[in-house]
C-alpha cells in the first residue's frame, strides 16, 4: 500500500511539475464540451428548420387556398389577391417536402416529407415518381412500422391503378400477412375485392367472412360483412 501511495504521490508531484500537461488536459475537455454543444445546437436547429418547412408544406397539400377577403362598405377594393388553384398548391407542396429531403435529409421531419411527398405526386398522377418516393421510404425507415406499412398500400394502389393487378395481390396479401401490420384490414379487404374482381370469388368470400369477425368495429370489418352478404 506504501509503494502504491508513492507511486501516486510522485505522479502528482510530477503533474504539477508539468503544469502545460494539466492545461492541455482542461482545453481538450473543454473543446469537447463545446464541439458537442455545438453540434447538439445544430441538430435542433435543423429539427426545428426541417418541420417548419413540413408545417408549411402541409398547409400547400392537406389545407384549401384561402378565399378572397370580402369588401366592406365603404372600403376602397384592394389589389385582388392572387390566389393557387389545387394543382399549383400540389406541386409547392412538393417542391417543398424535396427541399427538407435535400437539406436536411437526416432529421425526423424527412421520412414524413418522403411519404408525404409521394401522397403528393399521387395526386398530380406522377405516378412513377410516388412509387419512387414509397420505395425509398421503406428502405430508407424499414423501423418506421406504420408509414412502411401505409407506403406498401399506397404501392399496392399503384399497382392497381397501371394494371399490375397480380402485384397488387401479392402486396395486399403481404400487408395482410404480416404480424406486426398496422393495416390488416384495409389490407385485407382490398384484398378480398382485387381477388373478387379478379375472378375468386369463393377465395373472396371466405376472406370477407373472416374480416367480418376480426374486424367486426372497424368500417373495414363492416364493409367486409356486407360483401359477404350479398
Amino acid at each position: 500500500p506504501s509503494l502504491i501511495a508513492s507511486r501516486g504521490e510522485a505522479a502528482i508531484e510530477k503533474t504539477f511539475n508539468r503544469p502545460q500537461w494539466v492545461w492541455g488536459f482542461v482545453v481538450l475537455i473543454v473543446l469537447i464540451g463545446v464541439i458537442t454543444l455545438t453540434m447538439q445546437s445544430s441538430k435542433r436547429g435543423e429539427e426545428e428548420a426541417a418541420w417548419s418547412l413540413e408545417a408549411e408544406a402541409s398547409k400547400f397539400h392537406h389545407e384549401p387556398a384561402p378565399l378572397p377577403k370580402p369588401i366592406e362598405e365603404g372600403e376602397e377594393d384592394a389589389a385582388p389577391l392572387e390566389i393557387m388553384d389545387q394543382t399549383a398548391r400540389l406541386k409547392k407542396a412538393a417542391e417543398i417536402y424535396e427541399e427538407i429531403l435535400s437539406k436536411y435529409p437526416k432529421s425526423t421531419a424527412a421520412k414524413v416529407a418522403l411519404f408525404e411527398s409521394g401522397n403528393v405526386y399521387t395526386l398530380l398522377s406522377m405516378d412513377d415518381k410516388a412509387y419512387e418516393q414509397y420505395v425509398s421510404l421503406i428502405e430508407k425507415y424499414p423501423d418506421s412500422l406504420s408509414l412502411s406499412v401505409l407506403s406498401h398500400l399506397r404501392l399496392a394502389y399503384l399497382e392497381q391503378k397501371k394494371g399490375n393487378q397480380s402485384a397488387a395481390i401479392d402486396r395486399f396479401r403481404m400487408i395482410y400477412e404480416m404480424p406486426e401490420s398496422t393495416s390488416k384490414d384495409q389490407a385485407g379487404f382490398e384484398l378480398a375485392r382485387a381477388l373478387e374482381v379478379n375472378g375468386k370469388a369463393d377465395e373472396a368470400k371466405t376472406l370477407y367472412q373472416k374480416l367480418s369477425e376480426d374486424y367486426a368495429k372497424t368500417p373495414w370489418g363492416v364493409e367486409a360483412k356486407a360483401r359477404f352478404l350479398l
